[in-house]
């Protein structure tokens, strides 16, 4: 599987799912530290094949596009883990999400395959009930999800049960 509408976003994220794509949560030892150029990086894994780090550690702080960039030339494939559901408190995050966005678009450019891991179903945008956040962080949404409309999403493990009788 490679290509960045070989992607997937999953929700719940249940072992059984994961395991469906091949994808094992890394082991407390299998943590390490990239070296970007906005400062370093933890992530929860880093094997040659696939980089596994959560929400906040690749979009908090000050990360740039240019660290994006330089990790996609490293890895095929991305987990991004712990991606939270935004609200009215999210605002505050606001810049959180747009470098979502422009990791999603640099994914997309270099054909990146991302598997997206939420604790609930990523609806339009995001989740995120109609009116309940601030209208500068609905277009950040709005716009992350037309991104992630050409991923498949996996809501559940009986949709996985359904989808592997059927051969998909």
């Amino acid at each position: 599987m490679a290509g960045f509408d070989q992607g997937l976003v999953i929700t719940p994220g249940t072992e059984r799912q994961l395991g469906a794509y091949g994808l094992f949560r890394p082991s407390p030892s299998q943590r390490d530290v990239l070296a970007l150029p906005t400062g370093p990086l933890p992530v929860k894994g880093a094997d040659p094949d696939i980089l596994w780090a959560s929400f906040a550690e690749l979009c908090g702080g000050a990360r740039a596009a240019a660290d994006y960039v330089l990790l996609a030339g490293r890895f095929p494939a991305w987990v991004v883990d712990a991606i939270p559901l935004p609200s009215a408190e999210s605002a505050a995050g606001t810049a959180d999400w747009q470098r979502f966005l422009a990791l999603l678009d640099v994914l997309h450019e270099r054909d990146i395959t991302p598997f997206l891991i939420a604790p609930a179903p990523l609806g339009d945008p995001l989740g995120a009930p109609a009116g309940s956040v601030p209208v500068e962080l609905a277009a950040v949404l709005s716009r992350i999800d037309q991104r992630l409309s050409a991923l498949r999403r996996l809501e559940s493990d009986e949709q996985l049960a359904d989808e592997q009788s059927r051969g998909c």
